[in-house]
């Protein structure tokens, strides 16, 4: 079982500023995500929004990653590195990012399909399972509940959908750390793993493969993608542990 000291009122407030900057930093990045973007120039404008607040970007320099953004299209998977390819109209885009606030991350994720919904109905169907997967994690985010009942919301949604979780890749404690205790992962067991207690930030993150979920590392030693080359798709949200569930931070 891990050990856990809850966030204080004081570290809470500064994480939902954070969480503030992220979004505003999300929002940016979406309004500029058309066919034709290139991904270098997302991962820029989201750095801007974050330093001009005085905050830096988390993924950038950790264990050495180069960009503030995970730019995963299609087949990839998770830590994809932004670069020169413009995306089109029907890729599956999910962005990653985190924020570093006085001192204290936090990280979350959407996935858009580049173009609207319409252009992949395929790819916008499988998306919003995993929003729906994200959303059942963060209402079993509950004082006294576990991470295996976390772990079990989201894997009956996707296992509904026909859809495999990517088992390798978890959510986590988030705030003085960028990975702190405890693993969320995205199956599990009603009642079981580590006691959910409140104040405990976490970032919970479905990762899921259209097809088979076996994947293998880049020569970047980064980017991760399926061995099959089907699509990928994570959703992330980070907040604090309540008696009603998770309070969504972003």
């Amino acid at each position: 079982m891990s050990q856990y000291k809850p966030k204080t009122t004081e570290e809470l407030k500064l994480m939902r500023k954070g969480a503030s900057i992220l979004r505003e930093a999300q929002e940016a990045v979406k309004r500029h995500l058309k066919p034709g973007a290139i991904l270098l120039d997302l991962d820029r404008i989201a750095e801007e929004v974050i330093r001009s607040h005085d905050a830096l970007p988390a993924f950038k320099g950790f264990h050495g990653f180069p960009s503030t953004l995970c730019t995963m299209v299609n087949s990839e998977i998770v830590h994809g590195i932004p670069d020169s390819r413009a995306v089109k109209a029907g890729d599956l885009i999910s962005i990653d990012c985190g924020v570093i606030y006085k001192n204290l991350i936090t990280d979350a994720a959407f996935t858009e399909i580049v173009g609207g919904d319409e252009t992949n109905p395929k790819r916008a169907k499988f998306s919003q399972c995993v929003y729906q997967a994200l959303v059942a994690g963060c209402e079993a985010a509950k004082t006294g509940n576990t991470t295996g009942d976390i772990g079990h919301a989201i894997e009956q949604k996707i296992s509904a959908g026909g859809y495999n979780l990517v088992k390798e890749y978890t959510g986590h404690g988030v705030g003085h750390n960028m990975h702190e205790d405890p693993h969320i992962f995205n199956y599990g067991k009603p009642g079981k793993g580590d006691l959910l207690i409140e104040g405990m930030t976490i970032c919970i993150e479905p990762i899921v493969s259209i097809g088979n979920p076996k994947n293998k590392t880049l020569s970047d030693k980064w980017t991760v993608v399926t061995l099959d080359g089907k699509d990928a798709c994570q959703w992330e949200h980070c907040g604090v542990v309540t008696d009603e569930g998770l309070e969504i931070f972003v």
